[in-house]
């Protein structure tokens, strides 16, 4: 069988394909509903694309100043993005296009016995968010020294400062609402990029004369204190010895990875793309991946071409500017300020994206409940980054480290989609076994061999970066081991009673764990979502109460948290519900949300109390010897009731007794009670009439046959009663369609 065939239907692919021109532009324009492939590629260049701006310093550094080695290793490295990662992420992206980041992945697809990765990955990928701050706060710093070289004694300040702002933002505007930064950004910086590098490019193979330019540069940058350190390759390529040349060519290519990071975060960025959400991630990671390539290879070509050394503290990409611009020109400012920016902005991704798989981890109940918010993630995130920027202080230093985070996502996420369990499969329509099971796993080998390589090459040229991300990443991952297992409270057990206790209405719930957390909370997440449905479905409205109420009342009888309510209410915003993190939990969901029957019967209990308040207080005042108090209440159920047996609604009368509720249960009820108070007048003329007339002691004077037409009510109109069980049958069976749902 051909391993290349399509796993996505032909109709699906077709269908897609005729969206893919309105998809490309979905979320730039007023009324998008998602991010569409421009709007997701701009949001992630912020972190993606800025690195351009040091992976030829970085490749060149590696290879101890050869441009000829740097450009081979830059392109292998190529080849296993293009032919390796990038189908293996488009494979995961179609599979669970909600999933996010590398751990969320093996969670939501993986088998059970690969669980231990997504614990791993998370470790590695918020490492990865705190050295994203670093390095894009000390590059921005770096960049910001082109227009202001006099500030050059303040540089690691103001790394400070940048970290620290963008984290501030944040925290004020939230996440979320700071993605037009990251669209306006990283769109100014990509429209730029484009066109620069391809006048970098025709100028370096137009002019290569102007290498001779470059030792003044570089000399000028080294008096001002702008450039510490200048690799330069002192022998030509030819005369290294063989084991000498494989050497850099590792050395270059592990330095060379950097060029890749952010990649890893298009899927997470996903969540918010329109549909389809595959088609659109995948048109992403294809586009995303041509641009890095693309960008590498001409800072490259031109570095080379112009001998450029790697110059730590000022980007190679900034003395090509200078040299096609001309120093001190508008343009070579734009640039400065278009790239200070741009890494300013970089530090979005890793504030976003650490944040929001902290926030996994926290619904997963590996992190503390307070994590669920991002807000609280990107606080812990700045604080661990600027503790360490002063420690750090130049990008060839957190580089070592920081391509750990990327590569181990690389891998996880490719073994991940290799190991696919065949229930995900099928629920892709892909038959385990067949030809496109076939072709979907051989993408997931694709990116293994290819991943597993630079992962390889980091183990091997990082060595000194290894143990301090393997006790990192130790550390990190025993603190979730310890969340999950009760935090502090495993050492203050709690008895059965105390936790059974807890879950009685009203009351603060207590978890032995973090792992029964997580599953409460998957369980409001259910109850919400089905009572967000009947809501929709019409299945309440005979309760004339407004939603806000009902939802209160449920907050408290079911113990719902109020951002559980937010959260749903963002995913019926976006017209679909994000699935829970794991198995477990989607199956915790479910069983929740398929509850939708004694929801309704709780709704319909505390209806009824407000009814029965109504009756038991008002009844007394006809009370009399011609009538006993049960007889009152028995017409009044009658009256209030017309449509449920009287005996029905009569035995559960009987266990009616008057207790205060809580504040947010008896606003609903009180509603349920003013109704039946209003409707009272308006149906009881008849009955009333007759009690008037016992009370007065003329009902002996009229004729049995009027007092019964009196007490006999109307029927319905037969074309009203037809009406009426249209509408009832229409709505048990949208309560009947949750099941479905």
């Amino acid at each position: 069988m051909n391993i290349f065939t399509s796993y996505i239907d032909r109709d699906e692919r077709r269908e897609a394909d005729r969206k893919l021109p309105r998809l490309m532009v979905e979320g730039l324009l007023l009324g998008g509903t998602g991010l569409g492939v421009l709007a997701l590629i701009f949001e992630i260049a912020a972190d993606a694309f800025s690195v351009a701006a040091y992976q030829t310093l970085l490749a060149i550094d590696g290879a101890h100043g050869h441009h000829e080695i740097a450009m081979l290793a830059f392109a292998v490295l190529s080849i296993m993005l293009f032919f390796g990662i990038v189908p293996a992420y488009k494979a995961g992206a179609y599979l669970r296009p909600n999933a996010g980041g590398s751990g969320p992945l093996v969670e939501a697809i993986g088998p059970p016995r690969m669980r231990f990765l997504s614990w791993v990955g998370t470790s590695m990928f918020f490492i990865d968010a705190v050295l994203t701050i670093i390095i894009s706060s000390i590059s921005a710093s770096d960049v910001t020294l082109l227009i202001l070289p006099e500030i050059a004694p303040y540089r690691i300040f103001l790394a400070e400062a940048y970290a620290f702002f963008i984290m501030a933002v944040l925290v004020a505007v939230g996440p979320k609402r700071a993605v037009p930064l990251f669209l306006v950004g990283g769109g100014a910086f990509t429209i730029f990029t484009v066109f620069a590098l391809t006048t970098v490019s025709f100028t370096a193979a137009s002019q290569p004369q102007l290498a001779l330019q470059v030792p003044a540069i570089v000399e000028g940058l080294e008096e001002s204190g702008v450039v510490t350190h200048v690799v330069q390759a002192t022998e030509d390529v030819g005369s290294l010895s063989i084991a000498l040349f494989f050497q850099f060519f590792l050395r270059s290519m592990s330095s060379a990875m950097l060029g890749f990071s952010g990649y890893e975060v298009i899927p997470a960025s996903g969540k918010h793309a329109a549909r389809p959400k595959w088609k659109v991630i995948n048109t992403a990671l294809v586009l995303a991946a041509v641009f890095l390539i693309s960008t590498g290879v001409m800072q490259l070509f031109a570095a080379t071409q112009w001998r450029i050394p790697a110059t730590e503290g000022y980007s190679t990409l900034l003395i090509q500017y200078e040299l096609v611009f001309g120093t001190g020109t508008a343009m070579l400012t734009i640039a400065g300020v278009l790239l200070a920016v741009i890494l300013l902005l970089a530090q979005g991704g890793g504030y976003v994206g650490g944040a929001a798989v902290a926030a996994n981890a926290a619904r997963l109940g590996r992190l503390p409940r307070p994590f669920e918010n991002d807000r609280n993630g990107v606080v812990v995130i700045w604080l661990a980054a600027a503790i360490l920027i002063p420690f750090i202080r130049t990008v060839t230093v957190v580089e070592a480290f920081y391509a750990f985070g990327f590569v181990s996502a690389f891998i996880i996420t490719s073994t991940t989609v290799y190991f696919v369990r065949d229930d995900i499969l099928r629920a892709r329509g892909i038959e385990p076994g067949s030809a496109e099971a076939k072709s979907l796993r051989f993408a997931g080998l694709r990116g293994m061999v290819a991943s597993y390589i630079m992962g390889v090459i980091l183990v091997t040229q990082k060595t000194d970066a290894l143990l301090p991300i393997a006790i990192a990443t130790t550390i990190i991952t025993a603190f979730q081991l310890f969340i999950h297992r009760g935090g502090m409270q495993g050492f203050i057990p709690i008895s059965e009673e105390e936790v059974r206790a807890s879950q009685l209405p009203g009351r603060q719930r207590l978890y032995t764990s973090g792992s029964d957390r997580s599953l409460d909370e998957a369980r409001q997440h259910g109850i919400a979502e089905v009572v967000e449905h009947l809501i929709d479905v019409g299945a309440l409205v005979k309760f004339n109460v407004e939603p806000e109420r009902i939802r209160r009342l449920v907050s408290h009888t079911y113990d719902i948290l109020p951002v559980t309510w937010i959260e749903t209410e963002e995913a019926h915003h976006h017209g679909e519900r994000f699935e829970e993190p794991s198995e477990q939990l989607e199956n915790a969901y479910w069983e929740a949300y398929n509850r939708h029957d004694e929801i309704l019967a709780t709704i319909e209990h505390f209806s009824h109390y407000g009814i029965f308040t109504f009756i038991d207080k008002y009844s007394h005042n006809w009370i009399g010897p011609e009538r006993t108090e049960a007889d009152v209440q028995r017409e009044m159920i009658r009256a209030l009731f017309p449509r449920t047996p009287l005996e029905e609604v009569w035995e559960e009368f009987q266990d009616y007794e008057w207790i205060k509720q809580p504040e947010s249960v008896w606003q609903f009820c009180r509603q349920r009670y003013i109704w039946a108070k209003d409707q009272w007048p308006n149906i009881s003329g008849r009955i009333t009439t007759v009690w008037t007339l016992q009370d007065l002691g003329l009902v002996e004077h009229v004729d049995p046959e009027q007092l019964d037409a009196i007490l006999k009510p109307n029927p319905l109109p037969e074309r009203l009663e037809k009406v009426m069980d249209k509408f009832e049958h229409r709505r048990s069976d949208d309560v009947d369609d949750t099941n479905e749902a």
